[in-house]
């Protein structure tokens, strides 16, 4: 268990893979030798995704429509998923949204929409993928949470219950898992700055896509032995 994880020809999911962080977390991945699968719920994304990335790693990725919080969905994207690629090693689960309402004037609508996605949807992807995991003893769940997970911020409630909620089902995830040497991280960002066209030019104070991927990449990347816990990331 102390050698140090090698990626190269392992099968890894990102859930929200074609845009924004969850496109650059995707690209690390395949630029490390991993076969990966993408999915969203629109897909129009998911095919320009696909297709970019297959030119310069081709089949390597593939891409699916699925709406996270919805449990046959999401079965059905894992059963693609292996009969593309076979067992999954890695989930990324970075699928999510906020909604900015003070906590009295959140509607049950948008309380719901919140939570299905960002809780509901880590729950139902992690419930579908650690049977294989436990099968083959080994695997890497990482949640892309926030500092909201940790901190309360006004007109931001109910992400914040939602990344609350989501750091500690991957804490209690981890401790049902660790006897099959799987790992359950959560990654812990403040704001980032998710950079919506190639042009707009970068904040150096605050957080870049790249430097969440290249935090996921060093830990999927560090010997089996050695588990880190919620990193929390800030803008310096």
């Amino acid at each position: 268990m102390s050698e140090h994880y090698a990626l190269t020809n392992k099968v890894a999911i990102v859930t929200g893979g074609a845009k924004g962080l969850g496109k650059t977390l995707t690209a690390s991945l395949l630029a490390k030798g991993m076969s990966v699968a993408i999915c969203g719920r629109t897909a129009a994304p998911i095919q320009h995704t696909v297709e970019t990335f297959n030119a310069k790693y081709p089949g390597k990725i593939a891409g699916f429509v699925c709406d996270v919080s919805q449990a046959e969905q999401v079965n059905g994207f894992i059963d693609k998923v292996r009969s593309t690629f076979g067992d999954i090693h890695v989930l990324v689960n970075n699928s999510g949204f906020g909604k900015e309402t003070l906590i009295w004037e959140t509607t049950e609508a948008d309380w719901d929409a919140v939570m299905n996605t960002n809780v509901k949807g880590a729950f139902l992807m992690s419930k579908a993928v650690v049977p294989g995991m436990i099968n083959s003893r080994e695997g890497f769940i990482v949640n892309i949470a926030s500092q909201a997970a940790l901190n309360g911020y006004a007109n931001a409630g109910v992400y914040c219950a939602s990344k609350f909620a989501m750091v500690g089902l991957g804490k209690a995830l981890q401790e049902e898992v660790r006897e099959y040497g799987i790992h359950v991280h959560s990654l812990n960002p403040a704001l980032i700055q998710s950079q919506k066209t190639p042009d707009e030019p970068l904040d150096s104070g605050l957080i870049q896509n790249q430097d969440l991927a290249d935090m996921l990449i060093y830990l999927l990347q560090q010997p089996r032995r050695l588990k880190i816990d919620n990193i929390g990331m800030w803008g310096f």
